[in-house]
């Protein structure tokens, strides 16, 4: 589904689940925005290291609040960055316990995500091909880094956002994406591939 088409639905049952007055619309927009981002934050978690049980946990924790809290989220603009916030400090509050450490320990978490380009102008092995190296060059770049631009072009945040959920200043994160797309471009040139380098040039020119 297209980005825009499945933000316009997310839209459309968080006003329905925050508003409506009938049980009926409120449990089916619910289930609705649950089938909407689960997935999604199922990789988000995973890409923060933690277990594929301790993100389902996280969800199922995530939800209930959300439903038993209703009426406190007519404020809300970003479904998105609102629920990938609460999720992560879900999450990070629930290894805080269970490790005994301290929330300066929190932001030294590694941070991991896989590569999906869906540009439907190109072949699946071209996608494969650019997903695989994009994915590479990556790794060359810090948790932070990679966090933000997973953040910022996988779910299109804007920095304002990205920066509540990564608790940092949006210029702090405006300047860690520019670095990191500009070491990728510098990488990515080194490589001669002209897709990659399309690629990245466009992340860095919206960016």
């Amino acid at each position: 589904m297209h980005k825009d088409g499945k933000n316009f639905q997310r839209e459309h049952y968080w006003r329905l689940f925050v508003n409506s007055d009938s049980e009926e619309n409120r449990a089916e927009s619910f289930s609705s925005l649950y089938r909407l981002f689960v997935n999604e934050l199922m990789a988000y978690g995973r890409g923060l290291g933690f277990e594929t049980v301790s993100c389902e946990d996280g969800v199922h924790d995530v939800f209930c609040t959300l439903y038993s809290h209703r009426k406190r989220l007519k404020d809300v603009t970003n479904i998105t960055a609102y629920l990938f916030k609460s999720f992560r400090n879900t999450l990070l509050n629930t290894y805080k316990q269970k490790a005994h450490i301290s929330d300066m320990e929190t932001t030294q978490i590694h941070f991991s995500t896989e590569v999906s380009v869906t540009d439907t102008l190109i072949s699946e092995e071209q996608r494969q091909d650019v997903s695989k190296t994009v994915a590479k060059l990556l790794e060359g770049l810090t948790d932070r880094q990679r966090e933000a631009i997973y953040l910022r072009y996988m779910h299109g945040m804007d920095y304002h956002d990205i920066a509540l959920l990564m608790n940092m200043h949006p210029d702090s994160v405006r300047k860690i994406v520019y670095r990191a797309m500009t070491t990728l471009r510098e990488k990515g040139k080194q490589l001669h591939n002209p897709l990659l380098s399309a690629l990245i040039t466009y992340w860095l020119a919206t960016s």
